[in-house]
């Protein structure tokens, strides 16, 4: 799975890690979007869906949003799970909201959002063109991460793919705690199946086998996990996983100290 880590002094920009250790380096559209108010919205509350497309390009600013499809059998597949300064709604980008693409965002959390419409977009591009390469780099780097996931469900065993999601989930959404796990706020073993791709009952199970050997621990407020020995453990079976600290390694490093040098 790929890690993004914005970096401080690269004026905006992120790096990403993907599991071929190829790294991946651009700017942040959210240093070109313009600042507008923000809305609220309820835990619970559908942002947009199928019946109502969204119309606008959002940024997440507190909360989290979960973002699903649903196939005509009527399985619902969680694509992405949202955090603080993460973007969603980019179909409106390609086709605005009659051409929206086929998917729903729900307020996870109370969630706070900003948004710009189309219109707003293509206006601040023509006074800022940044923000349209900016945007695009955003768009690729996040149609890997798909890809990625996507190649996990075809080639990888169940128990795997719990493993898989747990780490990806802690690295992007995560805070590190002092004994060397990262806690994850609430998600329910209903939303980690619609993640994973699988049921309830079969998240419950892996879940309870992790917490078993003392690779997670959770509450219905959080949930605990070790990832560095969690990844291991997928090392150990022959899974090519992040390389180990290498949010710390050489090309982030250097890429900040070069930019904090030239400043």
């Amino acid at each position: 799975m790929n890690q993004s880590v914005r970096l401080a002094g690269t004026q905006g920009a992120w790096i990403v890690m993907s599991k071929a250790r190829q790294v991946l380096v651009g700017e942040d559209p959210l240093t070109y979007l313009p600042r507008k108010s923000v809305q609220e919205y309820a835990k619970g509350r559908v942002i947009y869906s199928l019946e109502e497309p969204s119309d606008k390009l959002h940024l997440v600013v507190l909360g989290r949003v979960k973002v699903s499809t649903k196939s005509e059998d009527g399985i619902e597949t969680v694509s992405r799970i949202i955090s603080p300064e993460g973007l969603f709604g980019e179909a409106v980008l390609v086709g605005g909201r009659s051409q929206g693409a086929p998917e729903t965002a729900i307020a996870m959390d109370p969630a706070t959002l900003m948004s710009w419409t189309r219109a707003e977009i293509e206006q601040q591009i023509e006074r800022e063109p940044r923000l349209g390469i900016a945007l695009s780099q955003y768009l690729v780097r996040e149609c890997i991460e798909l890809q990625e996931r996507i190649e996990s469900m075809a080639i990888h065993k169940t128990p795997e793919r719990v493993i898989l999601a747990l780490t990806q989930l802690a690295r992007s959404m995560g805070t590190p705690l002092p004994d060397g796990s990262t806690r994850l706020a609430s998600l329910t073993h209903h939303t980690i199946a619609e993640y994973v791709g699988t049921s309830r009952e079969i998240i419950t199970f892996q879940m309870n086998r992790l917490r078993r050997l003392g690779l997670v621990r959770y509450t219905r407020r959080y949930i605990d996990v070790y990832v560095h020995a969690l990844e291991q453990m997928l090392r150990h079976q022959g899974i090519s996983v992040q390389p180990e600290n290498a949010a710390e390694e050489d090309p982030a490093r250097r890429l900040a100290a070069s930019s904090t040098g030239t400043a």
